[in-house]
This record gives C-alpha cells, sequence and structure tokens, in this order.
C-alpha cells in the first residue's frame, strides 16, 4: 500500500484553519517587520498589503487545483502528475534547500528568548526550539494540530494586546506618504518580497489533502480567508512597529523596542512569550506538519528509496523524512549564517521553484475536466491561464529580487546545488525503474497513468 494511503484522515476545517495561522502569523512579522522597514520606512504597511494582495493572486492557482484534486503533498504531485514527473521531483529537490528557511524559525525565537535572558546561549536555544518541534511532530499530525491551536489562540491574544496599546500612540504624521520610501521604488518592492515570508503560507494547506475530512471545500476556503484575514492584522502591526519610534531606532530590529515603549511590563512579557515565541513555534512547528508529505509520496514514485518514506504505524508520521528536514532546519544553527541571508536565499529560491505547481494548474482543466467542472472554485481556462501567467511573473520577480541581496557564496552553492538537482533527476529519470513505473492518480480519480503517457501531453521525450 503506498505511503499516502497509511496517513489518517484526521483534519477538519478548524484543524486546518488554525495550522494555515499558525503558518502565516509567526517569524515572517516577527522577524522581517524590522528588516522591511529599513528597506522603506513606513512603506513597510503598504508593503504588507500589497504582499498579502500579491500572495493571494500566487496561491490562487494552488487553491483551484486543491478545490479539484485535493492530494498529500499537492504542490509535488500537482507538478509530476500535471506536467512531467521529472519537474516534478525537481521542484522537490529545490524544495528541500529552500526549506533552509526552517532556521530562520529557530534564530527568531532564540534572539526574542535572548530579549528576556540575555546570558542565554543563542545556539543551543535556537537548537532546542528546533528539536521540540520535531518531536511534537514525531508524535502525529493530529497531535501536532491539536498543539497548533493552542499556540495560535495565544498568539493571537498577544498581537491584539500589542495592537491595542500601540495603535493610539502612533504618531500619524510618520505614516504621512511623504514620510514613506525613503529608498524608492526599489526598496519598497524588495520589502514587500521579504515580507512575502510573513504573509505567505496559507498554501500550505494543499499539502495536507490526504488528512483532511472535506479537503476540496476546506483547501481553497481556508487560504483566502486567512491571507486576507491576516493582512488586516498585518497592517495595524506595521502602522505601530513603523509609528511609535523615530525610523531610526527600529531600522533592522525586531519588535522588542516598540513592545517595551508601548506596553507595562507584565504585558511586555506575555507578549514576547506569548506573541513573539508562541508565534514563532506555530509557524515551526506547522512547517513541520507539513514540509515532507510531497518527498512521501516521491518515494512512492521510486524517486527515493521507499524505505525513506516509511510510515509509523503508531502515530502515521513520516519519521525518516521528518529527521531529513530537521537536519536540514540544523545546518545554518551550527554554521552561524544570518538570519537575512537564510530567509532571502530560501524564499528567494521558493518563490522561482513554486512557479512550476502555478504552472500545472493550466493542464488541470486538460487532465481532469470532470473533476474541475465538479469544482467549487474554478474559472473559465483563458482566465485561469491569465492568472497563471500573472502569478508567474510575479513569483519571479519577487525571487529575484530576494537572490540579488544575498552573498556571492550563498548564490554558488544555491547554482551548485540547482545543477547536481538537475543531474539527479535526467540521470535517475532515464532508468526503467522510473520509466516504467505506474502514477497514483488523484481522489475521485481511477485511472493510472504512467510517467511516459504523461511526458508525451506536454511534449517531453526521454
Amino acid at each position: 500500500m503506498n505511503a499516502e494511503f497509511q496517513l489518517k484522515k484526521e483534519l477538519s476545517l478548524r484543524h486546518v484553519v488554525f495550522m494555515a495561522i499558525g503558518q502565516i502569523i509567526g517569524a515572517g512579522v516577527m522577524s522581517l517587520t524590522g528588516i522591511a522597514i529599513a528597506l522603506t520606512g513606513t512603506g513597510v504597511t503598504p508593503a504588507f498589503v500589497l504582499s498579502a494582495i500579491l500572495t493571494l493572486i500566487t496561491t490562487l492557482p494552488t487553491a483551484i487545483m486543491g478545490a479539484a484534486i485535493p492530494s498529500t503533498g499537492g504542490a509535488y504531485k500537482y507538478t509530476s502528475r500535471l506536467l512531467s514527473p521529472r519537474l516534478g521531483f525537481f521542484f522537490l529537490l529545490i524544495f528541500l534547500i529552500a526549506n533552509l528557511t526552517l532556521a530562520t524559525y529557530a534564530i527568531s525565537f532564540a534572539k526574542y528568548f535572548q530579549a528576556l535572558v540575555p546570558a542565554v546561549n543563542f545556539t543551543l536555544i535556537a537548537i532546542l526550539i528546533l528539536t521540540l518541534c520535531y518531536v511534537v511532530n514525531l508524535f502525529g499530525v493530529r497531535f501536532a494540530a491539536s498543539a497548533e491551536g493552542v499556540l495560535v489562540v495565544v498568539k493571537l491574544i498577544a498581537v491584539a494586546v500589542f495592537i491595542v496599546w500601540g495603535v493610539p500612540k502612533i504618531h500619524w504624521d510618520a505614516l504621512a506618504v511623504s514620510q514613506m520610501f525613503p529608498s524608492g521604488l526599489g526598496g519598497f518592492l524588495t520589502a514587500t518580497g521579504l515580507v512575502s515570508f510573513a504573509t505567505g503560507g496559507a498554501s500550505i494547506v494543499a499539502e495536507l489533502g490526504g488528512e483532511m475530512k472535506n479537503p476540496k471545500r476546506d483547501i481553497p476556503l481556508t487560504i483566502i480567508i486567512t491571507t486576507a484575514g491576516v493582512a488586516v492584522i498585518y497592517a495595524f502591526m506595521a502602522a505601530v512597529a513603523s509609528g511609535v519610534l523615530p525610523i531610526a531606532q527600529v531600522a533592522g530590529k525586531h519588535l522588542t523596542d516598540v513592545a517595551k515603549e508601548i506596553l507595562p511590563y507584565p504585558l511586555f512579557l506575555f507578549f514576547i512569550i506569548g506573541g513573539s515565541m508562541f508565534a514563532i513555534t506555530s509557524t515551526l512547528n506547522s512547517t513541520l506538519s507539513w514540509v515532507t508529505k510531497g518527498f512521501l509520496i516521491a518515494c512512492d514514485d521510486g524517486w527515493l528509496p521507499k524505505g525513506l518514506g516509511a510510515v509509523n504505524k503508531k502515530f502515521g508520521t513520516p519519521h525518516w523524512l521528518l529527521s531529513i528536514f530537521y537536519l536540514v532546519g540544523l545546518i545554518p544553527l551550527v554554521t552561524g549564517v544570518s538570519l537575512e541571508s537564510v530567509t532571502e536565499m530560501g524564499l528567494g529560491l521558493y518563490l522561482i521553484n513554486s512557479v512550476l505547481p502555478v504552472l500545472a494548474a493550466t493542464q488541470l482543466p486538460k487532465k481532469y475536466p470532470e473533476l474541475y467542472e465538479k469544482s467549487m472554485l474554478r474559472m473559465k481556462p483563458r482566465n485561469l491561464y491569465f492568472l497563471v501567467g500573472i502569478s508567474v511573473v510575479l513569483q519571479i520577480f519577487q525571487g529575484v529580487l530576494l537572490l540579488k541581496n544575498i552573498p556571492a557564496t550563498g548564490l554558488y552553492l544555491s547554482a551548485a546545488f540547482i545543477v547536481l538537482a538537475a543531474l539527479y533527476v535526467w540521470i535517475v529519470g532515464g532508468t526503467p525503474r522510473i520509466k516504467n513505473r505506474k502514477l497514483s492518480g488523484f481522489a475521485d480519480d481511477t485511472a493510472i497513468q504512467d510517467y511516459s503517457v504523461i511526458d508525451r501531453n506536454i511534449g517531453i521525450s526521454r
């Protein structure tokens, strides 16, 4: 039996909404707001709003596919089944290195913890929180989702405290248009791309389709509602972060300084622990709950040893794959790479790489017309093609803006990994094990498709 079908369908709409919010509100807004302020001053507020709008546009194709053909490991499975198996696994390998950003959450948590206990060993705390979330996820997605619910409720209360106490103390003249965009359009657009790390995240629910009770409804509903709702919260947080203290005092910093200025000490502690640290923990926990799903399917597809995708019989978790991502997150922690470099490289690669599953949406009306017609979220094919085109341009543009800021060493290492990934896909994809293997389809689809048929459909020869 495929590992995908050993996963338990335990997630309700409430579970996935909490997981999406947990993924969105976390390390991004807590750690990158100050960096975005350094790039664009008080323009950080419209940067968050624009980023959320762009995120909705770029994730809508995923929502459309999730509503029609929900699946475990959505991004990989959509790319491999609708475009090409080789492109699907190439996407997955680049996705692996892009998840060096797991360290972003651990680093951010350690920085906030250090604000409370300055003498603490920074690296040790970062490793400990990453390890804790890894262990929680070993006990199953439902256990992780339940823990996520608690974390999300606490952090939403803390964020509300930050906004309610902060809005009355905003110097509104600082938010005037004339004071925005000190670094011009380039700084504003770079900040917009950077904070997409904060506004994005809801599309992760498409990775959990095989574990959801009603995925065709819940995937698009969760993506749209949580992204739009969190955008409003971020706009208020950004206005407080950039409008209370002089820009020079908050540029490049975490939200600690602003929180100290606006909150009584007991509420400041609550914000640091319940808001910042819980928010970051919930994002890390949520990420580890879905990040393995594409590789789980790839093991069944023959790209990796099947044993690597083994699912624990008691907890229903892919423990070996989860351990690999744990090790990926550890790499920046033990090498001391900066938060900015990890985030810009990981997010830049992720945005550009995510073009592939977005392009896969163009094949949905052709290859699964009946499922597409029955979907609660669909549009005319020409409108879908236009939406995909806009999404691709936006993601590439934002990705390039971020990658151009990372050190040359990071670019060289990324390029080397991409070349090695392409070689692996080219070599392994030509072996009989892959060429003759049959692909499982999507829910409600009984047809079994083989790789050669899919490749011929899009004009790829072996």
